[in-house]
């Protein structure tokens, strides 16, 4: 599997699409911030959650993340509109980057261009879904342990085991829905599964990392968060595409429509 992942390009896939998915971040706090505007107006306390919640789900950023929606939260509709059409533009070239690699390692022909963004549109839909139940579980799991102090431990837990099982479904389903062949649920969720359980605690340990191995800044300057973000983009990446091989080394050749 790891000869196959470098011989289909994986490190430089994975490169492809993190760099996407850092444009795409920019349209996405453009995006978040209008949205919280409108929802949070007058709640400071549900605004803070909701950067508590993405800041702690992207290390290496977070002074990006929480300055951006800080500011741009108070201007509501206008930004949203505007990072909704961000998102469309390069939002769908990370599907693109993911769709075109998916189907090169199983042999498919890379979807058409129409039929590309239209796929692309549907799998950020996913993963908006993805994140919005994240997020939900996350509220109503910090509302609960806030209520009942002697419970937070397990409710914890609750809170990364729902994560993930919330991540697995959605991968199952983009690892499937990406690829132009006949390839069912059933052949990805176990893997869906297994990246969403190497993905949480990679990001845990790179918070960790950033949080106590010295004054970051001190060495990137003012670029720290960008690098930062980059790189922890990219290993995610390599996670999911490594994933996604593991899909196809396992898979039987045998069965219908499939390439050998």
């Amino acid at each position: 599997m790891w000869k196959d992942f470098s011989r289909h390009d994986g490190p430089q896939a994975a490169a492809a699409l993190s760099f996407y998915a850092f444009l795409s971040l920019f349209a996405l706090l453009i995006l978040a911030g209008g949205v919280l505007g409108m929802l949070f107006k007058g709640r400071p306390d549900l605004h803070q959650r909701a950067v508590d919640y993405l800041v702690s789900n992207a290390p290496g950023i977070s002074d990006i993340i929480e300055q951006a929606l800080n500011t741009t939260a108070d201007l509501g509709g206008l930004l949203g509109a505007i990072g909704l059409a961000g998102m469309l533009i390069t939002g769908t070239k990370v599907t693109d980057s993911l769709q075109v690699w998916l189907n090169k390692i199983w042999g498919f022909d890379k979807p058409a261009f129409l039929r590309r963004k239209l796929k692309g549109l549907a799998i950020l839909l996913v993963l908006a879904l993805v994140v919005m139940l994240s997020f939900g579980l996350q509220v109503v799991i910090v509302y609960v342990a806030g209520k009942v102090g002697a419970l937070e431990f397990p409710l914890s837990l609750l809170s990364f085991l729902g994560a993930v099982a919330i991540q697995a479904a959605g991968l199952a389903v983009i690892y499937a829905y990406a690829l132009e062949g006949r390839v069912g649920i059933s052949e990805t969720w176990k893997r869906g599964l297994l990246v969403a359980l190497l993905v949480n605690p990679l990001l845990l340990l790179l918070t960790w990392y950033y949080t106590n191995m010295g004054d970051l800044s001190a060495v990137y300057g003012p670029f720290a968060g960008v690098v930062l973000g980059i790189l922890t983009l990219y290993y995610a990446a390599s996670v999911l595409f490594l994933g996604a091989e593991l899909n196809r080394f396992l898979h039987s050749p045998a069965e219908e429509g499939l390439p050998c």
